[in-house]
């Protein structure tokens, strides 16, 4: 019978932790027989991998991005032999306990489609005459972003507006005004994000299709071959809106539900390789040739809200 490894984590059996705490627990091993061992080893370590492709050229040559980041270690020697000898372990089963205090600086767990943030426990078993036998499993850190801890400005409103005309001169037309606002910048998941968009068109052309969106913005950062940005978006909410035929100006008013997501990396608790941020946006296709226009306001996820739901402005009073 192999030897076996089984992790007993306290306080939490989903294996959730919150950054702050304290990550306590106990080993089993079980070994079917007497061992000889240089020692046992357990190490708690968070680690964030990037990786992505880059394809150049008519033959596609590739080139791997990569990038890599210690964000938590700490290693206990559960048993530990006496100078270059070896330490004897008897059958049966042996319990070691062991404990970690989680930085409050830590990134959250994450999986994305360019990286990772993960957190593992590690026991080795660590033998100078054959390979190392390793045992491990994953926990999750997440962290609490408190809003009332965030800018004031987050409570407030936030407005932009793109103004375009299209075809040249002599033959160009009149401007197509849109403004996207909001009654505040700071949500958590579970709320909805209030959003009036406003529309002055005073071109012929027709808008075919509106979108407003939450976006989550993910920026990967990687070391080889050279340092080097990659940004993804991604739709985590997206709604249409119904089309008014022929009125130069019409506003809509809609809200956004946000689903669980996580939250946005703040500036002293990210990592230095994966980012996370959101912007509501609002993008619109225009004439016949579907020219895209685009708005955009970033907005800050975090899970704990606002103390006070009434933010320093509705829509209505946006509208006034």
């Amino acid at each position: 019978m192999p030897t076996t490894c089984k992790f007993r984590l306290r306080n939490d059996t989903n294996k959730l932790y919150y950054c702050g705490e304290k990550l306590e627990g106990s080993v089993d091993l079980t070994f079917s027989d007497a061992k000889k061992v240089n020692g046992i080893k357990l190490i708690i370590a968070g680690v964030v991998h990037v990786k992505w492709l880059q394809y150049r050229g008519p033959n596609r040559y590739s080139t791997t991005f990569k990038g890599s980041e210690a964000c938590l270690h700490s290693e206990i020697d559960l048993l530990r032999a006496v100078g270059d000898s070896t330490a004897d372990v008897p059958a049966g089963k042996h319990t070691y306990s062991f404990d970690c205090f989680l930085p409050e600086s830590l990134p959250a767990t994450f999986e994305g489609k360019h990286g990772r943030i993960q957190y593992i426990i590690t026991v080795i078993l660590q033998r100078s005459w054959k390979a190392d036998k390793i045992f491990t499993i994953e926990f999750i850190v997440l962290r609490n972003v408190d809003l009332n801890t965030q800018p004031p400005s987050i409570r407030g409103p936030a407005r932009t507006e793109i103004t375009r005309s299209f075809r040249c001169w002599p033959c160009r037309t009149g401007p197509l005004v849109v403004a996207l606002q909001t009654s505040a910048t700071g949500y958590v998941p579970g709320q909805r994000i209030p959003v009036l968009l406003e529309i002055n068109n005073g071109s012929s052309s027709k808008i075919q299709v509106i979108h407003l969106k939450l976006v989550m913005v993910v920026s990967y950062s990687s070391d080889t071959p050279r340092a080097k940005v990659k940004i993804d978006r991604e739709d985590v909410v997206r709604a249409e809106l119904d089309q008014i035929d022929d009125p130069d100006e019409v506003k809509y008013e809609e809200s956004l539900l946000i689903p669980h997501l996580p939250a946005t990396s703040c500036s002293d608790c990210c990592s230095k390789k994966i980012r996370i941020e959101y912007e509501l946006e609002a993008e619109l296709e225009v004439g016949a040739v579907h020219q895209i226009m685009k708005l955009t306001i970033p907005v800050l996820i975090g899970t704990v809200p606002l103390n006070c739901d009434r933010r320093e402005s509705t829509i209505m009073e946006l509208e006034t």
